[in-house]
């Protein structure tokens, strides 16, 4: 005899539908998807990016699979973009803006992580092409990008992948960790949970515990640590100075997802994600006296960019409910609800649609760092994965249920 399964209970998917109509206009474009500007137009001013064309791809494989309409197709207009517009067929690799445009040259692992996430995603849909756009990515990261010395991956190249930047970064290697479980996922290479295990021991397991978790996101070519990196410019969207409170969740939410996955030598994760999340959420809420987060601290945790980012507090809400659902942090559920309301009171924008995607300390809208809103990617992780059991990423999460 057998027990009937409960049913169910149906995601609350109106928020979702919310982003994910705003993010459609993106489409009205010739090539991949557009920045989108506040009110959810394209801004003309910007380039093509593969890194947006990436994310909006990722985006719309998991609406598709959410049932949402015309997204599949949407997916598939990001993979034959990515394939055509970003690849380069002669030196190989996928360039940050298309041939023509001004820094077409540039390779990079941060973009080439993205483009590894979305076609892996799309590959698990069936979307025509994902599967071997998925493959160039990986060749590229592992041939030309990997340092086998360190276990992380390098940052960038040139055109013909003859120079390499003088520079390693945290941010890349993180995205890779989140890109190759879900390569793993869709061609059923389980090595690669190992390569990001191996990532994940170099910037958590050493560097972000040597430091108390206060991370370190900026290294030379040896690997070690640059704790003044951009010093004089700490308001770097992609490269801050000092300490991301950001980064510190999404690192947490991400080692948790590794070792769901069954990868060996994963005994340590647990405790690393949980001291993570501790460190950003004592350090990062309300560090300048005001509600939110701020963008970055100093190494002695006083503030230094004091701007509230979307994606900071929708990765503090990814993080908090990973914590809740590995039953990790106490305080978990509560700290879901405040970071949710605050989510809601603060960055969502009634009047223009979608998300404001950065405030000024005093809670008005601000693009100091971020301009528009063009990126689901973070948002759709804070709205979906409250609602969802454990899994090594989204798309395996939403299969969970």
């Amino acid at each position: 005899m057998t027990t009937a399964q409960a049913p169910r209970e149906p995601l609350d998917l109106r928020n979702v539908a919310r982003l994910v109509d705003f993010a459609k206009n993106a489409a009205l474009v010739d090539r991949g998807f557009g920045h989108l500007d506040n009110a959810g137009l394209v801004d003309p001013s910007f380039p093509p990016s593969v890194l947006i064309t990436a994310r909006m791809t990722f985006s719309f494989s998991i609406a598709s699979e959410l049932g949402f309409d015309d997204c599949f197709a949407l997916a598939e207009r990001g993979i034959t973009s990515l394939a055509g517009d970003f690849f380069d067929s002669e030196n190989g690799g996928f360039r940050s803006v298309p041939s023509g445009y001004e820094g077409s040259e540039l390779k990079s692992a941060y973009d080439t992580s993205f483009v590894l996430l979305a076609a892996s995603t799309a590959c698990s849909l069936g979307v025509t092409k994902a599967k071997r756009v998925a493959e160039l990515a990986l060749e590229t990261l592992f041939e030309r990008f990997w340092r086998d010395d360190l276990g992380i991956f390098a940052n960038s190249f040139n055109e013909d992948f003859s120079i390499t930047e003088p520079y390693l970064g945290a941010n890349a290697n993180m995205h890779a960790v989140e890109a190759l479980m879900a390569a793993s996922k869709a061609l059923g290479d389980h090595s690669l949970m190992d390569r990001a295990r191996e990532i994940s021991q170099f910037m958590i397991n050493r560097h972000a515990r040597s430091s108390q978790w206060m991370m370190p996101e900026h290294f030379d070519p040896d690997g070690n640590a640059v704790h003044d990196f951009n010093a004089e410019s700490p308001d770097d969207e992609y490269r801050p100075y000092g300490v991301t409170i950001g980064h510190l969740f999404e690192w947490s939410r991400l080692l948790l997802e590794l070792n769901h996955s069954g990868v060996k030598d994963s005994d340590w994760m647990p405790e690393a994600a949980r001291s993570l999340y501790e460190t950003a959420k004592r350090v990062g809420w309300s560090a300048d006296g005001k509600p939110g987060f701020v963008y970055t601290l100093d190494w002695d945790g006083n503030p230094i960019v004091t701007e509230r980012m979307m994606w900071v507090v929708a990765e503090a809400i990814s993080a908090a409910s990973a914590m809740e659902t590995g039953g990790l942090a106490l305080t978990a559920r509560d700290d879901m609800a405040k970071w949710d309301n605050h989510l809601t009171s603060m960055f969502k924008d009634s009047v223009k649609g979608s998300w404001h995607h950065q405030l000024s300390a005093e809670g008005e809208p601000s693009s100091t760092i971020a301009k528009g809103k063009p990126d689901a990617y973070h948002l759709l992780h804070a709205l979906l994965i409250p609602q969802l059991p454990q899994g090594s990423g989204l798309l395996e999460r939403i299969r969970n249920r």
